[in-house]
């Protein structure tokens, strides 16, 4: 695994240089389909804003856009285009099964687990476009997937800076779990949301 340090000391120049630009091109290439290091970016800027280097507001404003327009870029290439990226085997025959078997088995909430798997996330907005998954759970799953994702790798670290070492060691080794535990808080949240909106509705 690759130490925090490392990635601070080899990322920390760029956002210096480019600044918020270079955080806005890294996660919204990702989310067509282009590996990036976004995540890694993102993560560095959050421990810069706790040091008063960088503002956190604008952080998590840029990266959710990005995030956001990204997967919905990379959505409308797989839905336009998907046969002639499987034809030119852009996309290894490999992944695209893993990617259909994915989305098959978790359907919209494929879209927040697999912000927390390398190798799937940078091309699931394609693949679900290739599958053609219906436009509105795809958005909404999109939306799911950037909050939470924020969340964990924007917020987290600005806080916790003190303890990101021992956290990314412990994610890199276990992220199976990570994104378990993770999709099964969201999941009751959104479960109990749903029923208080319904119980509302009902004049409960």
């Amino acid at each position: 695994m690759t130490s925090l340090e490392h990635i601070i000391t080899e990322l920390t120049p760029l956002l210096q240089q480019y600044g918020y630009w270079i955080l806005a091109i890294a996660i919204a290439v990702e989310g067509i389909g282009i590996p990036a290091p976004g995540q890694s970016l993102l993560v560095v800027a959050s421990l810069l804003a706790a040091s008063g280097k960088m503002s956190l507001s604008s952080i998590l404003l840029v990266a959710g856009l990005s995030g956001f327009i990204g997967n919905c870029c990379g959505f409308w290439i797989g839905r336009k285009f998907g046969h002639v990226l499987v034809n030119k085997q852009w996309i290894k025959p490999r992944t695209l099964g893993k990617l259909h078997a994915f989305i098959e088995r978790y359907g919209t909430f494929g879209l927040l687990i697999s912000r927390f798997i390398e190798g799937i996330k940078q091309f699931m907005a394609l693949g679900c476009g290739i599958a053609q998954m219906p436009v509105k759970h795809f958005l909404i799953g999109n939306l799911l997937a950037i909050s939470v994702w924020l969340m964990v790798f924007g917020v987290a670290p600005a806080y916790l800076h003190d303890e990101m070492e021992h956290i990314l060691a412990f994610y890199h080794n276990y992220q199976a779990l990570c994104w378990a535990v993770v999709s099964a808080v969201v999941i009751v949240l959104l479960v109990l949301i749903l029923r208080s909106l319904k119980k509302r509705r009902l004049g409960l």
